[in-house]
């Protein structure tokens, strides 16, 4: 099998993270004889696996261009089984596996989104509607996002198969005094939910310090710092932004506690993470968050945005009160055997 992966709208880290764990993780099923990367020239290459081929697109051309014909051209010319298309738009093909990761490809219609965004987001919802009959499959990252993709593309088969999760032999040690709280681009976040909590525990944190990393861009930093300034917390709340994947792991493991505010999430890497590295965790009650506790059997939620409740749980926890964690990582979680079901369905609905 020869899988093309449409790496043109691969941007952010975690699509890059996608874009690698699977890409490895196809190479090293026997059934894959190649795994390429469709990406437009004079883009950046650093970030590609070494060893998948690089297959060039124009530099510049329309959305729809690209997903109408340019695509297909290229898999035809370097004889491509499957195509992946990482955005959850692809061609008329049934070549095409449409991946959906993302909780937006079906809320531009909510006001979530600018409103360039939602235009862009609708046009695309447009074309998969009108594409959905004639690709092979799609595959989404949670019950959650499985659900929306039915609704709005009936006639494309879908099928359900969780992001990977690769933290190496890190495992949970927690002796810092810290909680950490996992931060990220986008208000969606919500990170502001645990420093109103941190503020209420105020005679019960003295030696504890709340640290929130990942808070990107700068102006979400400003702001946030703002509201730690006007609840007298600057001395027990630090503000870290883009943090390499290491030590954003690293943190998670040395952390007393993780907690996780985020109001929207399809998937919930930081969750899954922490999960998988056996953290004692704490995180809003989104389905996609319940579905990741559920198959850990571990962690606990909270009411999302309600700083009272977290309050209360983050008082018990630094009172001794834990939540439950895993001993051993999850089996079946990391991207080898991620990849390893992603073939078993192209072989089943596409590469028959």
């Amino acid at each position: 099998m020869r899988v093309l992966f449409d790496a043109r709208s691969v941007r952010t880290p975690t699509g890059r993270y996608v874009l690698t764990g699977l890409a490895s993780a196809w190479r090293r099923d026997a059934r894959v004889e190649e795994v390429l990367a469709a990406v437009p020239q004079g883009a950046d290459r650093s970030q590609l696996p070494a060893d998948i081929a690089v297959v060039p697109l124009p530099a510049s051309e329309p959305w729809l261009k690209h997903v109408t014909s340019t695509l297909v051209r290229a898999a035809d010319r370097v004889r491509a089984d499957v195509i992946f298309c990482a955005n959850g738009t692809g061609p008329r093909d049934r070549r095409s596996v449409l991946y959906f990761q993302d909780l937006f490809h079906f809320r531009y219609r909510d006001g979530g989104l600018p409103l360039k965004a939602r235009l862009l987001e609708a046009g695309r919802a447009s074309w998969r509607a009108l594409s959905a009959g004639r690709s092979g499959l799609g595959v989404a990252v949670s019950q959650a996002i499985a659900d929306e993709a039915r609704e709005d593309v009936r006639a494309l088969p879908i099928v359900e198969i969780p992001n990977g999760v690769e933290v190496g032999a890190l495992r949970w040690r927690g002796e810092d005094d810290v909680v950490f709280v996992t931060g990220g681009s986008g208000s969606r976040k919500g990170e502001e939910t645990a420093v109103r909590a941190w503020a209420r525990l105020r005679r019960q944190t003295s030696s504890s310090v709340l640290e929130i990393g990942g808070v990107d861009p700068a102006g979400r930093r400003e702001e946030l710092q703002r509201l730690v300034n006007d609840l007298e917390l600057s001395k027990v709340v630090r503000i870290h932004g883009p943090l390499p994947r290491p030590a954003y792991l690293e943190r998670i493991a040395s952390a007393r506690l993780t907690v996780a505010c985020s109001r929207l999430e399809s998937f919930g890497l930081p969750v899954a993470e922490a999960l998988a590295i056996g953290a004692p965790l704490l995180c809003t009650d989104l389905a996609a968050h319940r579905e990741l506790l559920g198959r850990a059997g571990a962690g606990e939620s909270f009411p999302t945005g309600d700083d009272g409740a977290l309050a209360i749980r983050l008082g018990r926890v630094l009172a001794g009160e834990m939540p439950h964690r895993l001993e051993s990582p999850p089996v079946g979680w990391d991207w080898t055997a991620r990849g390893r079901e992603h073939i078993d369905a192209y072989e089943r609905y596409v590469h028959a």
